[in-house]
């Protein structure tokens, strides 16, 4: 159990750090790593649970580097990205259970306010 959840976050890192690659420094991925563990950690999910939010992550990041990578309008992308996270939210509440679910929102709303400190920052 505790070695699949391994292999789901790293491989939801390895997402994550090649997309934002050339914008996070050796220090920022090894907290990201961190943190990342950590929060899969509280998640405590079963196999079944970590096998479909492996899934949806894998998506919602799929689609987060097509989004990237269009030539599309920035007010397009907007709602492009807000109906990623709306997809990925009803996804993984039909997966989790109320109290990782709780985790799960508490756990996006500190990632969103982190990355407006580090945007406001440069």
């Amino acid at each position: 159990m505790k070695r699949k959840l391994v292999i789901i976050a790293g491989l939801l890192l390895t997402s994550v750090l090649s997309f934002s690659q050339s914008r996070l420094t050796e220090d920022e991925k090894k907290e990201f790593r961190q943190k990342q563990e950590a929060y899969q950690a509280s998640l405590n999910l079963n196999e079944d649970q970590a096998s479909k939010m492996e899934e949806i992550n894998l998506t919602y990041f799929e689609g987060l580097k097509s989004l990237k990578g269009s030539n599309e309008s920035k007010l397009s992308k907007y709602k492009k990205l807000k109906s990623l996270n709306t997809e990925r939210d009803s996804k993984a509440r039909a997966v989790l259970n109320d109290e990782q679910y709780k985790i799960y929102k508490e756990h996006q709303k500190e990632m969103k306010e982190e990355f407006r400190e580090k945007r406001g920052s440069r």
